[in-house]
């Protein structure tokens, strides 16, 4: 690791492997760091992240949306075969709340309670299918399944257009590993198109056939403030928005946490005997290894932070996992506490106007595997081969593979 601010690469590999020791140093140094040659500023301490979330009327999303291919004939496909690419979602105050009246009711606290025992059903089902085993890939063998059938089954989706689905939301987040190929960036093009496309069928058959789902809600339902139905390009944004949000970052934070949680025996001993920890520990393993490590944001006016002056019109990278790392804020940072106090203060899920849709759904699916996994799986270890590679990207934190070695009851 580099030991100057000014030799921090936040696109080298390296780094990506493992960014702590950069967000320390740009926290202490440079805690608004402005990546060289770019009017792009990187913000790292807790306070400043905070205070950007929550004041969106300084930092709003990009007017327009923002989108991270370049490649000029990738871009024209979608313009010529696809619909607008902009999530309302993510649009600004006052229109975002009326997007979000919409969609909150089935993923906050109580939205999230409706599906536990669908959760727990998956759960059992997943782990049922290691009796025997030896050993199990986590990722595939759970953290990926898990949340892609919930959420698939949520919104509307056949569950088994599952493989098709899963396709489809890998292409998606692939532009947040940043520096795609334009072969790459065509791919993507083609596959977000045809998910659109997907989306907008089956959109229009639930206006004729409603059921009760997410789908069938936006395809029926009037929008809150305008009084008018959705346009279908709204649905089609607000929906794929919802299936990568609501699978794609649950899966990480899964791994992540067995991951950290097999690093520790005294806290998966204490876990063990007290499940009423887990909610805790769910809340440390997202601040720890948060699996959005940032988003953008612009500045809508000249702006002060840290006694760097960022001007209008900026691109600002609002770095939750350096936040949910700051000593200030979090003493100890890089240890799972248990005890801690104010782990849930994390901004993993982001805060303020533009929180996270799914936190809820997401916290109830962690803390249900959990319990599950705790209970059932007497004996987990970190296999040998295991080299915790995470994939490389700018964006998103994942690691590739967790073998395991269990004993399962």
């Amino acid at each position: 690791m580099s030991e100057r601010v000014e030799d921090v690469n936040l696109f080298d590999p390296a780094t990506q492997q493992d960014w702590y020791p950069a967000y320390d140093m740009l926290r202490a140094e440079a805690p608004v760091y402005r990546m060289p040659g770019t009017n792009t500023f990187v913000l790292t301490r807790y306070d400043d992240v905070s205070y950007a979330l929550r004041h969106p009327e300084i930092f709003p999303n990009a007017r327009g949306g923002s989108s991270l291919i370049r490649s000029q004939e990738a871009r024209q496909y979608w313009a010529d075969h696809g619909f607008r690419k902009l999530t309302p979602l993510s649009s600004n105050p006052p229109e975002h709340r009326h997007f979000r009246e919409l969609v909150d009711h089935f993923f906050d606290h109580r939205g999230a309670a409706r599906y536990r025992s669908m959760a727990v059903e998956i759960i059992d089902r997943l782990l049922d299918s290691w009796a025997g085993r030896a050993q199990v890939e986590f990722v595939t063998d759970f953290a990926l399944p898990l949340p892609v059938e919930i959420i698939t089954r949520i919104l509307g989706f056949p569950v088994a257009d599952i493989p098709q689905l899963k396709t489809w939301s890998a292409a998606w987040v692939m532009p947040f590993r940043l520096g795609l190929s334009d072969d790459e960036e065509m791919y993507v093009a083609e596959q977000g198109v045809a998910f659109q496309r997907y989306i907008h069928e089956l959109a229009n058959e639930r206006r004729v056939n409603p059921a009760d789902d997410v789908i069938s809600h936006l395809a029926t339902c009037r929008l809150p403030g305008d009084d008018r139905p959705l346009e279908d390009w709204e649905i089609i944004n607000i929906v794929d928005h919802l299936y990568i949000g609501g699978n794609e970052t649950t899966t990480f934070a899964l791994t992540s946490g067995v991951w950290l949680l097999l690093q520790r025996p005294d806290v998966e001993a204490r876990l063990r005997t007290d499940a009423a920890l887990i909610p805790a520990f769910v809340e440390e393993v997202l601040r720890m290894e948060s699996p959005t490590q940032g988003l953008f944001r612009v500045t809508a006016r000249d702006v002060e932070l840290s006694g760097t002056l960022i001007p209008e019109g900026a691109s600002v990278h609002l770095r939750y996992a350096a936040a949910n790392r700051d000593a200030a804020m979090f003493p100890d940072p890089a240890t799972l506490d248990l005890d801690r106090l104010n782990s849930r203060r994390h901004v993993a899920f982001s805060a303020g106007e533009h929180h996270c849709p799914g936190a809820e759904l997401s916290r109830m699916e962690q803390v249900a595997a959990f319990e599950a996994l705790l209970a059932r799986v007497p004996v987990m270890r970190l296999a040998a081969r295991n080299d915790f590679r995470h994939q490389p990207g700018f964006v998103l934190r994942a690691l590739d593979k967790l073998h395991l070695d269990l004993v399962v009851s």
